[in-house]
């Protein structure tokens, strides 16, 4: 069995669930020495992987442009934090008013 023949989804699974054992072990040793630990980052990372694991099926179904469109206007939103009043409207929009094809 080749790593890079199995499905992404299969792939950001066995990732989170490496990265779930390695932030447990880590939290472990954290009681002995809270000062030096990596834990919040390990978790983070672990805990993202896992939803994208868990939501993939979902991620699927949406429109392509959706993925091209995300990424300038958070950073739009990160840079004028008013524009979520145009942008949370115009996304319900998008999602509950539009027509299905």
């Amino acid at each position: 069995m080749n790593w890079f023949n199995l499905p992404l989804r299969t792939r950001l699974g066995v990732i989170s669930a490496v990265l779930l054992v390695f932030a447990a072990v880590l939290a472990a040793q954290a009681v002995n020495d809270p000062v030096h630990h990596r834990l919040p980052s390990v978790i983070k990372w672990a805990a993202l992987l896992f939803v994208f694991w868990l939501a993939w099926k979902d991620l699927e179904k949406v429109p392509w442009w959706v993925y091209l469109a995300a990424p300038p206007v958070l950073v739009l939103c990160l840079i004028k934090p008013g524009a979520w009043f145009v942008v949370i409207p115009a996304l319900l929009f998008v999602l509950f008013v539009m027509p299905k094809k």
